[in-house]
């Protein structure tokens, strides 16, 4: 029996050899951890520039123990090369660690890489590396991107907080322009008859101060705008306030009622809901938009019927979508959608309408009828009066 327990002892000590450990190992300290990545083109070096944005764990962990008083640096790597592979190697030269990729969570493309139009070969060599995901936010930007990724967090908090790494936030109390993923990108870049909105991010410094300093920080300033894989145009902010009417994931959308220059009324909408009705006349396609939004009041300065005021704000969401459509016809721009409504319910159909070869249908006189239904549902605090009254 004493035998038989040391053959068994004996055995069990051999088997030990034969689980895994944690030999190869990593700490965490010895590691260097990639949260944002930005590429350019230099048109003076005719290179490709490669920007990385480093995390502090440091940073991360005091902030959420709380405020951490001194400064976030930041840490930006920069490489420049004829392709993406050499611009990252020039930096991976000089790189003291290792370099870890899967924590990105944001991708920021510039302007002129934008305008050279070569973002697939980019992108096919970027996700060759098995570390990146499909799931980090993407921009481009005007700005410089060591601008962007210099911004300033508020309070001193990890930079992960930024509108760029955590997009959501901001469009939860917001909601202008969609934040998109990286995966949702491709998808509809290479689409054939979808135009593809890029949201663009600049760098501001008007609102916050830290005391009597500015502080930068990121806000959009537009949308880029691609048809079947290039970038046809760029639209400002004030441009395209009508796609918030044509999203079912807007979940604050600001409108204020003005009359002769005066703020008459505000009203804070939500979750619209839309249909898109398609029929045909004189062989060409036409569209008709039906919005039903909810919302609540923010602002009464002047007493004005609730009949009156629903009418005023079904008036100024209809022209904001019917200027969103025009300004995207004039750059041969889908803004809202509409030819990709028709190609999903009919692709023959679209192929028909097309048969000349250019797959872009839409005309100014394509938008035919667009109809909005607001309900108010509530007043705030207050019952529906001005508060003087």
């Amino acid at each position: 029996m004493r035998t038989k327990r040391v053959h068994v002892c004996v055995l069990l000590m051999l088997l030990v050899f034969l689980l895994s450990g944690c030999w190869n190992s990593v700490d965490i300290d010895n590691v260097d951890y990639i949260n944002a990545i930005g590429i350019d083109y230099s048109k003076d070096d005719k290179q490709f520039v490669v920007y990385l944005q480093l995390l502090s764990f440091d940073k991360v962990a005091k902030s959420e123990k709380g405020l951490d008083l001194n400064p976030t640096p930041a840490w930006i790597a920069t490489g420049k090369g004829k392709s993406y592979a050499e611009a990252i190697e020039k930096i991976t030269i000089e790189s003291q660690r290792r370099l870890f990729w899967g924590h990105v969570t944001s991708l920021v493309i510039g302007d002129s890489l934008l305008e050279k139009g070569e973002i697939t070969n980019i992108l096919q060599s970027l996700f060759r590396f098995y570390e990146l995901r499909y799931t980090m936010w993407v921009f481009g930007t005007k700005d410089s991107i060591t601008d962007i990724f210099q911004s300033t967090p508020n309070f001193e908090r990890s930079r992960l907080r930024l509108l760029m790494h955590t997009p959501i936030d901001n469009y939860k109390q917001r909601s202008y322009i969609t934040p998109i993923r990286l995966n949702d990108f491709l998808a509809a870049y290479y689409e054939p008859v979808q135009s593809l909105l890029l949201p663009s991010i600049t760098v501001g410094n008007e609102v916050w101060r830290k005391n009597d300093d500015p502080v930068d920080s990121l806000r959009y300033d537009g949308v880029y705008s691609f048809w079947q894989q290039k970038k046809v145009g760029f639209f400002p902010v004030e441009k395209v306030k009508g796609l918030r009417w044509m999203d079912r994931h807007t979940n604050r959308a600001p409108v204020i009622v003005k009359e002769g220059g005066k703020n008459v009324a505000g009203a804070r909408l939500t979750k619209p809901r839309f249909a898109v009705d398609i029929s045909e006349q004189g062989g060409k396609p036409n569209f008709d938009i039906h919005v039903i939004v909810k919302g609540a009041i923010s602002e009464l300065n002047e007493q004005v019927p609730a009949s009156l005021l629903i009418k005023q704000l079904q008036t100024m969401i209809e022209q904001e979508i019917r200027e969103t459509y025009t300004a995207g016809i004039k750059q041969k721009t889908d803004l809202l959608g509409l030819g990709k409504h028709l190609y999903d319910r009919s692709t023959s159909k679209y192929k028909l309408y097309t048969e000349k070869g250019d797959m872009f249908l839409l005309t100014p006189e394509s938008l035919r009828n667009v109809k909005v239904d607001v309900e108010l549902t509530t007043a705030g605090k207050y019952t529906y009066r001005t508060y003087k009254d």
